[in-house]
């Protein structure tokens, strides 16, 4: 069908993620940890479509925060508090428009928001999302979820309800909105370590030792001792070596990534290609919802000041939604039918009736 390869297209915005900003060496260096190039690439990685937790609005205001209560068999587990007041619209055709769907007519958002609104819970902590997977699949816990606002309980549903509603959510036309939030409490443990990298103590060449090298670093290679010498041996080196315990090395867009599809309430009468003498079809708005995320690295010596087995540690610390759609022809004939453009369409082929030049 037309839409599926559609859809196949646009999953090329799984796309490699931005560059990131030059780094600089913590107080440790690189040499007591390695080169910054042979990290390879960014260990980041966003959750699946079907991880993320949805949640409706519908029935709540958005002026006061929203306290949602995470209980793992019945004890206090997570409380995270969803800024509400300061939530954000998705970007309409956002980025590279070679990258998502066109649309050459723009996305009505204002008729959108006609439709049920909708956030997603946790959504800066993919560590914790993973986490309560885990424990709902793997270990098989009963999982309950209180959500609160102005101090009164406004609802109370089960990790599973929240999963089915979630799955509801995605398929339905509802705007999602941007929202950020503080989570605490015992089951959080801290951020995700997505990519460690403990402190190196080899240099190949003693020549790389510097006055900022520990003295312990093990460099080169000596015949006589049969194996490598030390710089402090080599004389050179730091011998009141210290670090910051938590230094912030940069941050870095990720890609845009696809979240997922519907059909929005929006009709077109276009020329129709398909119809037989040729006529007027109803079209539809197909909508497609990706995200990207604000990456934070940050480089963590936990036995600070010592400088051994640092780190490095990635979080997300914003997150942005977009839109792109397309009209997506229907099967009902219509009068008085416009001519598209090309680009507003979800398939234009040869033959297709529409203007190529907008």
């Amino acid at each position: 069908m037309r839409r599926i390869g559609l859809c196949l297209l646009t999953l090329a915005l799984l796309a490699l993620p931005a560059l990131a900003q030059s780094e600089s060496v913590p107080a440790c260096g690189t040499r007591a940890m390695g080169s910054f190039k042979d990290l390879g690439t960014l260990a980041y990685e966003p959750l699946k479509p079907e991880q993320r937790l949805f949640y409706g609005l519908a029935g709540l205001g958005l002026e006061s925060p929203l306290e949602v209560r995470y209980f793992v068999k019945d004890k206090p587990y997570l409380t995270e508090v969803v800024d509400l007041a300061n939530a954000q619209l998705p970007k309409s055709n956002p980025g590279n428009p070679k990258s998502l769907l066109k649309s050459g007519t723009g996305l009505d958002l204002e008729s959108l928001l006609a439709e049920e609104r909708r956030i997603e819970l946790l959504a800066l902590r993919p560590d914790l999302v993973r986490q309560l997977h885990q424990l709902a699949r793997k270990e098989k816990a009963p999982i309950r979820i209180e959500l609160h606002q102005d101090g009164r309980l406004f609802e109370s549903l089960s990790f599973v309800e929240l999963i089915k509603r979630t799955a509801e959510l995605r398929e339905r036309p509802v705007v999602p909105l941007v929202v950020l939030s503080t989570v605490s409490g015992p089951g959080d443990r801290g951020e995700e370590k997505i990519r460690s990298v403990v402190a190196s103590t080899y240099l190949e060449s003693c020549s790389e030792c510097t006055t900022s090298t520990p003295c312990e670093t093990e460099c080169g290679w000596d015949p006589g001792k049969g194996g490598p010498v030390t710089c402090g041996e080599y004389g050179i080196c730091d011998y009141n070596p210290t670090c910051s315990c938590s230094s912030v090395i940069s941050e870095y867009w990720t890609g845009w990534y696809f979240l997922g599809a519907y059909y929005a309430n929006q009709f077109a009468c276009y020329r129709s290609f398909t119809v037989t003498p040729p006529a007027g079809a109803w079209h539809q708005r197909y909508v497609e919802e990706y995200r990207r995320d604000r990456i934070r690295r940050t480089y963590v010596c936990p036995n600070c000041p010592s400088c051994d087995n640092c780190y490095y540690q990635e979080t997300v610390i914003a997150y942005e939604i977009g839109i792109a759609s397309c009209w997506q022809e229907g099967v009902q004939l219509c009068s008085n039918a416009s001519t598209p453009c090309c680009s507003s369409l979800c398939f234009a082929g040869p033959f297709t009736p529409c203007h190529s030049w907008c």
